[in-house]
């Protein structure tokens, strides 16, 4: 398992189950919506000691608390 907090002191963002409030990963998951992920929403993050491909714009509509398409 990597060492989080070396990795997060080198720039690597950690993504926590608060910053989820209480969803699911694959809802912030990169879909390629431009087909090459150069929307600019797509950013890296550490999520369970594994590497995942976040979209911005949908963490942002969790932590706001606007529905994600999964939740309509």
């Amino acid at each position: 398992m990597a060492n989080l907090d070396a990795l997060a002191k080198r720039g690597v963002s950690v993504l926590t189950d608060d910053d989820l409030r209480g969803q699911d990963i694959t809802v912030v998951k990169c879909r390629a919506c431009s087909g090459y992920g150069a929307c600019g929403y797509k950013t890296f993050y550490l999520y369970d000691g594994s590497p995942y491909s976040v979209c911005n714009l949908r963490l942002q509509k969790v932590q706001n608390g606007e529905a994600t398409p999964e939740q309509k």
